[in-house]
């Protein structure tokens, strides 16, 4: 059902009558503001409909309008036969056809917060014109905050031009007399208790339209005013305890979360269950993953205690006075999950498990194991492929070779019986092939890892 026909309440109609009094004998751009739903709409129609004696213009401004449609639907109700450019400020045409022009004429434009900052500047102006024999005046209605920011951006002379007209929200008497005021319009009775609409009514803000929207809901059997259900206090006492008590069973009876919950390690490589499709996809993806982030991981320690090497074999060198040599011991922990510093080459990093699985290589002793002395660490690996790039890179030394420590190979390079001797080694590898500084290591500290001395470059399996 709709609502065609206004009804003014007491509050409204002392609205009324005083946007007509301002209207009539004021010489201020009129803005009446308030929200949606609260009546501006119907106000400045019964403002019209009062001065109906009058020339008047009344424009709806649409969203995204453009000035020169605004400004041909004033000029058209202002003027009988109306010869003017659309595209012309308003004041200039209206100056221009100022003979033609009624002798009082009354511009509302409704939703003024949706034109063009242009036209609004444009009505400040039309505002201020005084035209001899003529009474010329603009109602605008907008919403509350467009007006601040409107007024804001003004000076104070020309603020003073602006009058604001906020329409207050509906006392509850109000709202109570319009709601079955529309009631007995609509010839229909429907069942719905007084107390229930009077609460209803009081928890609305006050704009009319939700006065309006509030009987359709009752014309419409909607259960949206409905009375609501209380709980029995006994009831919720007892629900309440109902769900103490079940919370309290199943954190008794549950097991550990640290029981249940599985591992990253099985959540990726342990399906459980008949594994799919899907999940093996999945358990790929996540194995590249959790590689890439171990070896970020593991390249953030090795830069650290690379820093740290590099800073003790400074100070060593600047001062040391006799062949005296002190070296410190890295922290084995750190040295076994040392990753790849070798840069003369890309390396391929991350790759997808696969099934294939290296071919144990078998350990041989060439040579007797020497304690004394010191060698050259270039990297250390995990993959097969990584190690083959970086002997091809080596190829053109001779004292390469290679050692295998738990689940990573070694590169070595040449045995040193003194620590400067390796040292200046290591600084013609790195400007000979731009690789990071190499670890220097005692023979006596390496003792443990599986020389490889007579393993080929085709020999390593990938």
């Amino acid at each position: 059902m709709t609502f065609n026909d206004s009804i003014l309440l007491p509050s409204q109609e002392t609205l009324v009558q005083r946007l007509q009094h301002v209207s009539l004998y004021g010489q201020q751009l009129i803005a009446v503001t308030g929200g949606n739903g609260s009546g501006k709409t119907t106000l400045i129609t019964s403002l019209l409909n009062e001065l109906e004696e009058f020339s008047s213009a009344l424009v709806t401004c649409p969203k995204h309008c453009e000035s020169s449609e605004i400004r041909r639907k004033i000029l058209v109700q202002l003027f009988s036969d109306p010869v003017f450019d659309d595209e012309i400020p308003l004041a200039d045409t209206i100056l221009r056809l100022s003979s033609s022009l009624p002798q009082s004429s009354f511009i509302v434009l409704d939703d003024a917060h949706y034109l063009p900052m242009e036209l609004i500047a444009e009505c400040i102006m039309l505002s201020l014109l005084d035209i001899p024999g003529k009474n010329l005046s603009l109602t605008l209605t907008c919403s509350q905050s467009f007006f601040d920011e409107l007024e804001a951006g003004l000076s104070d002379t020309h603020q003073e031009t602006l009058l604001c007209i906020n329409i207050e929200p509906l006392a509850a008497k109000e709202r109570e007399a319009l709601y079955y005021t529309l009631l007995s319009r609509s010839a229909e009775d429907p069942f719905t208790p007084r107390e229930i609409v009077k609460s209803q009514l009081e928890k609305q803000l006050g704009n009319p339209q939700e006065v309006v929207n509030l009987l359709e809901l009752s014309l419409n059997g909607q259960t949206s005013i409905e009375p609501p259900r209380r709980w029995p206090k006994g009831l919720l006492a007892g629900l309440l305890l109902l769900v103490v008590c079940i919370t309290s069973l199943l954190l008794f009876i549950m097991p550990s979360s640290q029981a249940i919950s599985p591992s990253i390690d099985k959540t990726v490589t342990q399906a459980w269950g008949k594994p799919t499709t899907l999940v093996t996809y999945g358990e790929q993806v996540l194995v590249g993953y959790f590689e890439n982030r171990a070896y970020l991981l593991d390249k953030q320690r090795a830069e650290i205690l690379l820093a740290s090497q590099e800073k003790k074999h400074t100070e060593s060198l600047l001062s040391a006075e006799s062949s005296t040599e002190v070296i410190s011991k890295p922290d084995t922990a750190l040295a076994e999950n040392k990753p790849e510093v070798f840069t003369a080459k890309p390396v391929e990093i991350i790759e997808l498990q696969t099934n294939k699985q290296p071919t144990p290589v078998e350990v041989k002793q060439d040579k007797p194991v020497i304690t004394d002395g010191y060698t050259l660490q270039i990297a250390s690996v995990r993959k097969a492929k990584s190690l083959k790039n970086i002997l091809s890179a080596l190829k053109p030394e001779s004292e390469v070779s290679i050692a295998r420590h738990g689940d990573r190979w070694i590169v070595l390079l040449g045995e040193f019986s003194s620590l400067g001797l390796a040292n200046e080694k290591a600084r013609s590898l790195v400007e000979k092939y731009q690789i990071g500084l190499p670890w220097v290591r005692q023979l006596k500290d390496i003792v443990d890892y599986e020389r490889q001395d007579s393993l080929a470059i085709n020999d390593i399996p990938i």
